[in-house]
């Protein structure tokens, strides 16, 4: 721990001793005076024509010898250009601040080999973002990776043939905003390296009729997952095969017709099976709800008996109506351990803690699996991020020694609480006003200290989102009120149809969505546009005043509902809306552009929207049959 003794050493470049700095001092030709300049660069990423390095320092000695990473001449600088007329950046405080950076040095060398490339008049590198690595959480991710772990031994020692094995399923809660789908996906993003097939599917608020579909949609993905591994590599595709003449053999060409209408991904993946449409139309008029339940229970464990474990991940459960909760936390999970395939299987729900009651039907399904003897439950209640896991998110996006960000960790901890999307959305916005930006003084990224508690603190995650979203233009502030009532994600094929409507707010939406998502608010994937969180929908859309809210509802609702061929008369008869509109898109709805929709999922979307609307909307007798009628389909 002496200095005397210390060596570094980097690449080809001769070895620096740590010296004492007098000795330095004559070894550099250090100058005492001279004030260190001051930069006031605005731009995050540019820099001027010319350096303006600070002359006669160690810092700069170091720089123009050019054989040293700028972190290594920062860290010798701080500890030797330092006591009575000392020049250095940031000078250590203590022998202890010094083994601190050593150390991490160690753990974290990257950070202190990484330099900027310096051309004069271009670009030095590219704003900092927030938010897109995974950090912290590691206790709850060690959780998760123990049980399918333990899984895979269980598997692997073939355990389950002598062993009774209980389903696993796991419950992430915490506010709106905490990591909780960051944390999961991260997860199954992982265990996908490692042979799992797994899926996810989130609910959404206001839509809970639309909760089987979105049930169905989790299954949907599964069968898209083994149409893709049909071009994978020879193991994939071979399991791709075997699952399709598995499932045609255990569910048979009715049960397969019958599913076709909710899975129709069915089609690609077996090919060989004959579907007879009438047969399938027949038998769908009269599948209820709990021969769906049975279907996707046979679906399910047939697939599990390939011998390759599957994960299922369903976000956002409090905003799920009871019949989707006792589908999938009850009939399914339960079947699984019946059928011996719980070795093979992973159940992970996410919900928001302050969301859920004792009265709300997830919190006593939750409480009766607690005391099921067939599944084994967990809790991972996620509470604010810490703040030395934000310090170390800091440090490694900006490339900068711990010590160097601990205040501004510490007063961004502060003013967040440690809401991790607070804290990311406001280090992102000290980025953009270049309260954190590039200083070519120190050749790093540097923060204004003095711009750090003027930050305001009365700000909650919800007034601070609406106020980064101020900027847009008005037309993509409108686009995104119309997305918002839409959902968290909304079909493209829908937003086309909206285009062609009389409901002026709706023109013009699709001209504004790749300007969204320039801007971070919404991805585009899949035939699906998505708002990039929850909660940013959530506050974009209780930011419209109520009544317009209700209204729009009403008449996205009538719109969508005059799309289909159900009762497409009473509608016409009731409706103000053009009659060029009726009956465009009967049984399948196709936009020019291409996208397809499902007239069953049409009024689906219309259904949730009238739903939505306030009965004042609704005053007339015939109308309130026709939108119950709507609600039983």
């Amino acid at each position: 721990r002496k200095p005397s003794i210390l060596f570094f050493s980097y690449g080809s470049a001769p070895p620096i001793n740590f010296l004492p700095r007098d000795t330095l001092k004559s070894t550099f030709h250090i100058e005492e005076e001279g004030d260190i300049p001051h930069d006031d660069e605005s731009d995050v990423c540019r820099q001027p024509k010319t350096s303006r390095a600070q002359e006669g320092t160690v810092f700069a000695k170091l720089l123009e010898s050019d054989a040293y990473p700028v972190s290594i001449c920062q860290l010798l600088s701080d500890m030797i250009d330092i006591g009575p007329g000392g020049k250095a950046n940031d000078p250590f405080k203590s022998f202890d601040d010094v083994i601190y950076d050593l150390e991490q040095m160690r753990t974290s060398p990257y950070i202190f080999l990484h330099d900027y490339p310096i051309h004069p008049g271009r670009a030095v590198c590219s704003p900092p973002v927030f938010g897109r690595q995974y950090y912290g959480r590691r206790k709850e991710m060690a959780q998760l990776l123990e049980v399918s772990t333990r899984l895979e031994a269980i598997c692997e020692m073939k355990l389950f043939q002598t062993q009774s094995i209980r389903t696993e399923a796991f419950f992430v809660s915490g506010k709106g905003g905490s990591g909780k789908s960051h944390l999961v996906n991260k997860c199954g993003d992982f265990l996908s390296t490692q042979g799992w097939l797994v899926v996810g599917e989130k609910f959404e608020r206001g839509h809970q009729h639309n909760s089987q579909d979105i049930v169905c949609s989790l299954f949907e993905k599964i069968v898209k997952k083994l149409v893709k591994l049909k071009a994978g590599s020879q193991q994939d595709s071979e399991y791709s095969q075997l699952a399709a003449k598995t499932l045609s053999d255990s569910l048979g060409a009715a049960r397969l017709c019958a599913l076709v209408e909710y899975l129709p991904s069915i089609r690609d993946l077996i090919t060989e099976a004959e579907f007879d449409a009438t047969q399938a139309n027949s038998i769908e008029s009269n599948l209820s709800h709990w021969k769906l339940v049975s279907l996707l229970t046979c679906f399910i464990n047939a697939l599990l008996k390939l011998d390759r474990p599957m994960i299922l991940i369903l976000d956002d459960l409090q905003w799920a109506e009871a019949l989707a909760i006792e589908l999938v936390l009850g009939e399914i999970l339960e079947s699984i351990e019946k059928q011996n395939n719980a070795h093979l299987f992973l159940f992970i729900g996410l919900y928001r803690d302050d969301e859920v009651s004792i009265y709300h039907p997830l919190f006593a399904k939750i409480n009766c699996l607690h005391e099921s003897s067939n599944i084994n439950t967990t809790d991972i209640q996620l509470s604010a991020f810490s703040k030395n896991d934000l310090v170390n998110m800091i440090s490694n996006e900006l490339k900068l020694p711990k010590r160097l960000v601990v205040e501004l960790g510490d007063v961004v901890h502060k003013r967040t609480s440690g809401h991790i999307l607070f804290a990311v959305e406001l280090l992102n916005s000290m980025v953009r006003d270049s309260t954190i930006y590039f200083s070519m003084n120190r050749r790093q990224f540097h923060c204004r200290i003095d711009r750090l508690y003027s930050l305001k603190t009365d700000e909650t995650v919800a007034t601070f989102i609406i106020s980064t979203l101020s900027t847009l233009n008005p037309d993509a502030l409108k686009a995104l009120r119309i997305l918002s009532c839409c959902g968290f994600h909304t079909d493209l094929a829908v937003l086309n149809l909206l285009e062609e409507s009389n409901i002026s707010s709706c023109h013009g939406i699709c001209d504004c969505l790749q300007y969204l998502v320039d801007v971070g608010i919404i991805d585009i994937a899949g035939g699906l546009v998505a708002f990039t969180h929850d909660l940013i929908q959530q506050h974009v859309y209780e930011s419209i005043d109520l009544t317009q809210r209700r209204e729009l509802h009403f008449n996205i609702a009538l719109f969508l509902g005059l799309k289909t061929s159900m009762n497409s008369t009473s509608i016409k008869a009731m409706s103000s809306i053009e009659d060029d509109f009726i009956n465009l898109y009967v049984a399948e709805s196709k936009t020019a552009e291409g996208p397809v929709i499902s007239e069953r999922s049409l009024l689906s979307i219309a259904t949730d929207h009238v739903n939505l609307a306030s009965p004042k909307f609704i005053s007339e007798l015939s109308r309130r049959k026709l939108f119950a009628t709507w609600n039983l389909i």
